[in-house]
């Protein structure tokens, strides 16, 4: 499995998101606390919910 910086992860789910036509700097915000979500232990919260959000937002 790869190993990614915060920073590496924060650019990738910012990308997913503006994929999906998520304003860039909400996409940036919302990437930014998911992954300091996981970086506080709160890995329920973190970035497992991309799946989720990317199927909410294409519907």
């Amino acid at each position: 499995m790869p190993t990614l910086s915060s920073e590496q992860l924060v650019r990738a789910i910012t990308a997913m998101l503006a994929a999906v036509d998520t304003p860039p700097e909400s996409a940036k915000i919302v990437a930014e606390l998911l992954v300091e979500a996981n970086l506080a232990g709160h890995d329920s919260h973190g970035v497992i919910r991309i799946p989720q959000y990317l199927e909410t937002i294409e519907r």
